[in-house]
């Protein structure tokens, strides 16, 4: 991310203003007719936009407008299902086409997505953002921890986009790359928000629609609550926002229905209730093509020795509807039946026949929306006074995940270091120890890039550019400064964990200051062992197998001699063993270690009753 390698862009709230940053983020309006289109055209916009991310990938290179037009159109796999039921005749072209587009583990995620992959509406979207200003939030540091493909920061209004740090965590690996190349501005992180490495209390807000299940995410925190992952959002989403900020999920009903308060009463002491709003059963049909009844539930984390307070909302209470039929939903909504923006019945088909939904009242939604965030609290949102002046070590933004511990990294121009799961800024230093710290990142970031290259299976051109990179890099650096061995760089870059990397890329005499260029920017210096593919002797051939095998497996032996394991075994007298215990066969180490009298006796026993199967001797010979 930003001007050149290393470079961070991570604005914060309360910050001077300045110029708008996120400017190559996509914006979303409604000529990209989002969820719009039948059941096959959405599976074909899908396929338009693998294809168009692959493309970017190959030729390494951003994506332009028109590209982000195709790319936003995918709608991930929720709503459609029928492309991985292998009985459905209707879908099964669109099956082998889509198996032959993405990898083994491509497909594997997307299958495993049709549960949790239903993006959200923009007049959804649109109507939590108006329900984030009125509570008084302008701009500042958003988490979207669910991110999808992305669509809360594609509606981002203007001026709360152009002034925020953006930070997106999304599971599925292609999914993650589109919303990359959608949003390059924005720091998407591809992994589960389990494993997310964020800095506690530092967002202003925490807005998303998050995954509903029955499992349980593995996080040692939470472990002892059982949390299912909905649930599980909600309590560690509020470690990541700052006391005092925002979270706004859209979420299952049952997060405030359910009979169990655990959650409930877990958030109430954590956090004031500060809003909910009940979304009919048809605000995801077109978007996501399924019925259920959803919520927008809005907390606010509460301040260092501030009590809770607000409504009432982690019991639940008997309602009765005009049909007479009774429906137990939180007394949030009891008391406030104008938030439920529609008519609570027993007749919805999302998990079982009639179960409570939220049906519409024949609202548009965008208005009914507009009137519920209406009679939401006002300006209830405090905006974190943060650092004016020249950066101090109190400010801090969050890391990356590919910068190490203790790293050095440039943002907005300053020297940062990663310590723990945050960057901090290192204030007062010299400019031109500031210039020297930015120019050995360049060669740190272009000579790990040489090594990338050379290990992850790149063509011999890539490779190729990735050493001229570097060379650059290394020349452009000792031109100014001298060998990076000189004692004034090693001290400027002291405690970065890549600097003994650094110093490897040059033989330095001591006496003459001078300095030698190493095989690497020559030369391929990482080779890929090729595996062996024959041998003349059953010696060679066990030594192979052990070497890549670990174990004595005839299998590989027979395949690099061309030859049956009793043709070959016996030419290994006294070299390999056949455990009768385990029936595997074993080096003498192996064999003659552990408890060796009660392998004698059983070695004594099967050499009086020899497996009918093989007529081998236990031993070779």
């Amino acid at each position: 991310m930003g001007d050149g390698p290393g470079e961070i862009r991570s604005p914060a709230a309360g910050e001077r203003l300045g110029p708008p940053r996120n400017l190559a983020n996509y914006r979303i309006t409604d000529r990209d007719r989002l969820g719009e289109g039948s059941l096959k055209q959405k599976f074909r916009d899908n396929v338009a936009a693998i294809r168009t991310l692959r493309r970017l990938e190959v030729e390494k290179r951003t994506a332009t407008d028109d590209e982000k037009a195709v790319l936003v159109r995918y709608v991930g796999w929720g709503g459609l299902p029928q492309v991985f039921d292998v009985n459905s005749r209707e879908w099964f072209k669109e099956q082998v086409e889509l198996s032959e587009l993405l990898t083994d583990d491509e497909h594997t995620s997307a299958r495993a997505s049709t549960l949790n992959a239903h993006y959200t509406s923009p007049v959804v979207i649109r109507g939590i953002y108006a329900a984030l200003r009125r509570y008084g939030f302008e701009h500042g540091r958003i988490l979207e921890p669910a991110l999808g493909l992305g669509h809360f920061v594609g509606l981002m209004p203007d001026e709360m986009q152009a002034h925020s740090t953006i930070t997106g965590v999304e599971i599925d690996s292609l999914t993650a790359r589109i919303a990359k190349a959608l949003y390059p501005d924005a720091d998407v992180r591809h992994q589960p928000f389990e494993e997310a490495k964020l800095a506690d209390g530092f967002y202003d807000v925490a807005i998303s629609n998050i995954p509903f299940g029955d499992y349980q995410p593995f996080d040692p925190r939470f472990n002892v609550f059982k949390f299912p992952i909905h649930d599980y959002f909600f309590a560690a989403g509020l470690e990541k926002v700052r006391p005092g900020g925002l979270i706004l999920f859209v979420t299952s009903k049952g997060m405030l229905d359910k009979e169990d308060s655990t959650l409930r009463e877990y958030l109430a002491d954590r956090a004031n209730f500060i809003g909910a709003i009940r979304l009919p059963n048809n605000a995801f049909r077109r978007n996501a093509n399924t019925e259920v009844t959803t919520d927008i539930v809005m907390l606010r984390k509460l301040n260092p020795g501030e009590a809770p307070s607000g409504p009432a909302w982690k019991e639940t209470a008997e309602y009765v509807n005009t049909k007479g039929e009774t429906i137990y939903i939180n007394e949030y909504f009891m008391e406030r039946p104008h938030l439920m923006l529609g008519a609570m019945e027993l007749s919805g088909r999302m998990y079982r026949d009639n179960e409570p939904t939220l049906v519409s009242d024949g609202r548009d939604l965008a208005d009914a929306l507009e009137e519920a965030v209406e009679s939401l609290p006002q300006s209830i949102y405090r905006a974190q006074k943060r650092a004016v002046k020249p950066p101090t070590l109190d400010q801090t933004f969050p890391a990356p995940d590919h910068v190490k511990p203790n790293a050095f990294v440039m943002v907005h121009g300053d020297v940062a270091v990663r310590v723990g799961d945050s960057l901090k800024v290192l204030p007062g230093l010299p400019s031109e120890t500031k210039v020297r710290i930015r120019r050995l990142i360049r060669v740190r970031d272009a000579v790990r890039e040489c090594l990338r290259s050379q290990l992850n299976g790149s063509s011999d051109a890539d490779i190729v550019t990735a050493r001229e990179l570097l060379n650059q890099a290394y020349d452009s650096f000792v031109a100014r400064y001298g060998p990076i061995s000189n004692r004034a760089n090693t001290r400027a870059f002291d405690g970065d964990p890549d600097l003994p990397l650094l110093l490897s890329l040059e033989v330095y005499d001591e006496e003459t200051k001078r300095a030698t260029k190493t095989a690497i920017f020559r030369e391929r210096t990482i080779h890929h062992q090729k595996p062996v593919e024959s041998v003349a002797t059953p010696q060679e051939a066990l030594i192979v197998s052990l070497n890549e095998k670990g174990c004595v497996d005839l299998e590989h032996m027979s395949a690099l001699l061309c030859r049956s394991p009793e043709e070959f075994l016996p030419q290994l007298q006294g070299t390999v063993f056949l455990n009768p215990q385990t029936s595997e066969w074993e080096t003498e180490d192996q064999y003659l270690s552990g408890n060796v009298r009660e392998k004698l006796e059983v070695a004594e026993a099967a050499s009086l009753n020899p497996p009918s199967a093989f007529t081998l001797p236990v031993v070779c010979g």
